[in-house]
């Protein structure tokens, strides 16, 4: 990205009054923060199991997490959470637990890195095929920002109606890019209850029905 494209992208971000998001990008252009796009090429991850890493996180997500009203008692994992981006931006709200769940280690390690320069403590990593992470019963908000192909997806949902039948509660699902939306109210507990658009970005945001 060029030094024009920056200053254009940091005066919108001050015409809009995002303070925050202007200050955090400052913040990871001082402190060399890893948040480029990275592709499976250069990470040697199969096409059947993942997409490329891209930042989802800042200013959009934001005003999704501001209409949630996120709460103590809430807990997030992010499915496919490659260096972080979006992690750090759940790290600005209440959260009483953010993890993160990637199959590349390379990814996670610089996750981490950038964890450590931001000063962020509260977020936990797992290196692991998404379908294998079962461990869901303490989370309330799952993320996906389009992070592996359908059957990946769809595995991966059957894991969190199991966790819902085992530990009933309110769950949401936030979901950026839901190109595989049918993966997600098939056979499930979860409706479309909200939509967030701007420009060519979408939110689509899902709640059990038992909720």
């Amino acid at each position: 990205m060029s030094l024009a494209t920056d200053i254009i992208n940091a005066l919108s971000l001050l015409f809009h009054g995002e303070w925050h998001e202007f200050i955090f990008r400052l913040r990871v252009h001082t402190l060399n923060i890893d948040l480029k796009n990275t592709y499976l090429d250069e990470l040697n991850l199969p096409e059947e199991r993942c997409h490329y890493y891209a930042n989802s996180g800042g200013p959009h997500l934001d005003k999704v997490l501001r209409d949630l009203k996120i709460n103590p008692l809430d807990a997030i994992v992010d499915f496919g959470s490659g260096k972080g981006g979006a992690l750090i931006t759940f790290s600005r709200y209440p959260f009483s637990k953010i993890s993160g769940v990637e199959l590349s280690p390379e990814l996670v390690a610089i996750a981490e890195e950038n964890f450590k320069k931001l000063n962020i403590g509260t977020i936990t990593m797992t290196i692991s095929d998404a379908a294998d992470f079962t461990n869901l019963d303490e989370y309330n908000y799952f993320y996906f920002f389009s992070p592996f192909p359908a059957a990946v997806m769809s595995a991966v949902i059957r894991n969190v109606c199991s966790s819902l039948t085992n530990s009933p509660r309110k769950a949401t699902i936030i979901y950026f890019n839901p190109e595989y939306h049918d993966a997600v109210v098939t056979d499930s507990p979860f409706v479309k209850t909200n939509e967030f658009n701007h420009h060519e970005l979408r939110y689509y945001i899902y709640s059990n029905r038992t909720s």
